[in-house]
């Protein structure tokens, strides 16, 4: 009887081991799918224009890693329609550009693209909103409009 008892204890304690060892593999899995599925994501986030464009419209294509962008000047002209479309290679970053209303997340692994109407001239600066590491201070650029 007392090896009956055993018999079935030791089974029973299989059958949970085996069941905590699939559990832990399948949602490990899908952790995986998850952070490969979001490598791909483009997330596009376009933010209204509060100005009337009357210039062109400039498209510039930006990388965010860390400590910088690239590029880290931008020159435009009063008017224009300003589309960045910024590719984050690494870890979490932003980009704000206060005077124009822009505040982006930029997950890592994705593009993401703003626009917005370059209604005010001068030099703006523009950085990282998001605390990236021991380099985030130095993540910045400027912004001008003629």
């Amino acid at each position: 009887m007392k090896y009956n008892n055993f018999l079935g204890k030791a089974i029973l304690f299989m059958v949970v081991l085996a069941t905590v060892f699939l559990v832990a593999c399948s949602s490990e899995q899908v952790v995986e799918d998850q952070n490969s599925a979001s490598a791909q994501t483009s997330v596009n986030i376009v933010q209204p224009a509060e100005s009337e464009a009357t210039g062109d419209r400039v498209d510039i294509d930006m990388i965010a890693r860390q400590w910088e962008f690239e590029p880290s000047t931008i020159e435009v002209n009063k008017g224009d329609t300003v589309v960045l479309t910024v590719t984050n290679i690494d870890v979490e970053h932003g980009i704000a550009i206060p005077e124009f209303n822009v505040d982006l997340e930029l997950a890592p692994g994705t593009t993401s693209t703003v626009e917005f109407v370059a209604d005010k001239t001068g030099e703006f600066k523009f950085n990282c909103n998001t605390y990236c590491g021991a380099g985030h201070e130095l993540m910045e650029g400027i912004l001008i409009v003629n």
